[in-house]
């Protein structure tokens, strides 16, 4: 007789039965999932709840401001991203006050004073609500004196009429524009560029194949690098370059492969000193624009932010300081040499430069441009490309084998610093309307001392000093 298995055991049924109720109550019937951790599971539906109600708000904010946004962006009238090099985003807000912005720029607007773009450059010249009207005397005086300035900011600020103007800027900024004859008195009545009657622009046009060219920006420290490349950037076009590659590649380049800041050396220098990226760019295929600045006014920015030069120097007791003075003999005093010139350290990316002074330091670093024959170069006054902005841009970019990429001249209002950290922070950059009154109304730093004014007029390089127009405090203020 074949063996009949036993029924199972009633105690392990009941066990079955036990453990199949408990994993029904451990289901939650509302939502599917095991409600063992009933309270932790409750935290998380609370705040994804509340993440939820966060991420509605922000698309209620968005959708609040989609018209304003959407007509700003319908402004964008180019929008190119240069392949050559670091990428340089450019499209360029153009509204009706005539201001120009880059989209990151436009972005940090909006960001920093949550106000639309159209109200930003009216907020901006408006500021000083509590200057004094101008009387009709007082701006008969403005027009007569002042024409030059004014009709270069009717176009800058895309204005019709005088009228308009006067409307838009503040009266304490009118009056203290400079005039004609105080920018004429410091830079002359035209543009100064190096490399236009010598053959430069010859040579480097027949060079080589012209499709391989570009047109890029170098200078010291401080001395309006980014102010070249933002002009060039929005006005110039490298077209057989962009017939070759196709219309991303305008041929402008942000700086040199070897590094805009960087003194330019020799051959083998440049070579060495280039980026990876670089490293297979033909340096005699760019075209440098050399930025040079009034080297007082350059000193004064310098002892503001230092960059990479190195000296013993306190910026609020005595800055510049070429020789010493008594406090810096007192605070440096196992450093320096009294009656001697301060030396100054410039770090670069490995390697230091040593110069006899800042002088020496404004000397040596443009000598190396002024001086060479192996590389192709132009170099452009800072001051020009606030007062001659147009015709400066135009002779760079015709003079590198360009063209200018549309009628209207595109200007650059800002002081041309890319984002918040680019050269300092931002309460130390200049707007435009305050850099001309700057530039235009230059006055001799009082840290300045007999010692620095008397060793700068004898060690200031007298060539540069003479073809760039660049005036010692005592042939500007009549003092010395």
């Amino acid at each position: 007789m074949a063996d009949i298995p036993p029924p199972p055991s009633s105690g392990n049924s009941a066990s079955r039965r036990k453990r199949r109720r408990r994993r029904r109550r451990m289901i939650n019937p509302a939502s599917g999932l095991i409600s063992k951790n009933n309270d932790g599971v409750s935290i998380i539906w609370t705040l994804l709840l509340i993440g939820l109600i966060f991420c509605l708000g922000d698309v209620a904010y968005i959708l609040r401001y989609i018209d304003t946004t959407t007509a700003a962006d319908n402004a964008v009238t180019q929008n190119y991203a240069s392949s050559d090099g670091e990428d340089v985003p450019i499209a360029k807000f153009e509204n009706f006050y005539g201001a120009n912005w880059t989209v990151k720029e436009y972005r940090e607007i909006r960001r920093a004073t949550n106000i639309h773009g159209f109200q930003y450059l009216k907020q901006t010249i408006k500021e000083d609500k509590k200057s004094t009207p101008l009387t009709g005397e007082e701006w008969s005086s403005i027009v007569y004196t002042k024409k030059r300035i004014l009709e270069m900011l009717l176009k800058v600020f895309d204005l019709k009429n005088l009228a308009a103007l006067r409307e838009q800027i503040d009266d304490n900024i009118l009056r203290d524009l400079p005039t004609s004859e105080e920018v004429t008195t410091l830079y002359g009545d035209k543009p100064r560029i190096l490399g236009l009657t010598d053959q430069t622009c010859e040579h480097f046009q027949a060079h080589s194949d012209r499709a391989e060219h570009y047109v890029s920006t170098a200078g010291t420290f401080n001395s309006g690098t980014n102010l070249m490349a933002e002009l060039l950037i929005a006005n110039c076009r490298m077209t057989d370059r962009m017939k070759k590659y196709g219309d991303i590649s305008i041929g402008i380049r942000w700086q040199v492969p070897w590094g805009k800041h960087s003194p330019p050396g020799d051959d083998a220098f440049r070579h060495n000193h280039k980026t990876s990226k670089d490293r297979d760019v033909d340096d005699t295929n760019i075209l440098p624009a050399v930025t040079i600045r009034d080297p007082y006014v350059w000193m004064n920015s310098l002892c503001r932010i230092e960059y990479g030069a190195y000296w013993h120097h306190d910026h609020s007791q005595h800055c510049p300081n070429l020789i010493p003075n008594e406090k810096d003999l007192e605070k440096y005093g196992k450093y320096l040499q009294k009656s001697q010139p301060i030396p100054v350290h410039v770090k670069y990316d490995g390697f230091f430069r040593h110069h006899e002074s800042l002088v020496g330091f404004w000397n040596d670093w443009y000598r190396e441009y002024w001086d060479s024959t192996s590389l192709p170069r132009l170099m452009v006054r800072y001051e020009d490309l606030m007062f001659h902005a147009q015709e400066v841009t135009e002779k760079v970019c015709h003079c590198a084998g360009g063209s200018m990429a549309r009628d209207k001249f595109t200007y650059v209002i800002d002081s041309a610093k890319k984002g918040n950290e680019a050269h300092g922070p931002k309460e130390l950059r200049t707007g435009y309307l305050k850099a001309l009154i700057k530039y235009g109304k230059r006055q001799t730093n009082p840290q300045l001392t007999e010692d620095d004014l008397t060793y700068a007029e004898q060690a200031l390089d007298k060539e540069m000093m003479d073809f760039f127009h660049y005036k010692h405090p005592h042939e500007v203020d009549g003092k010395h």
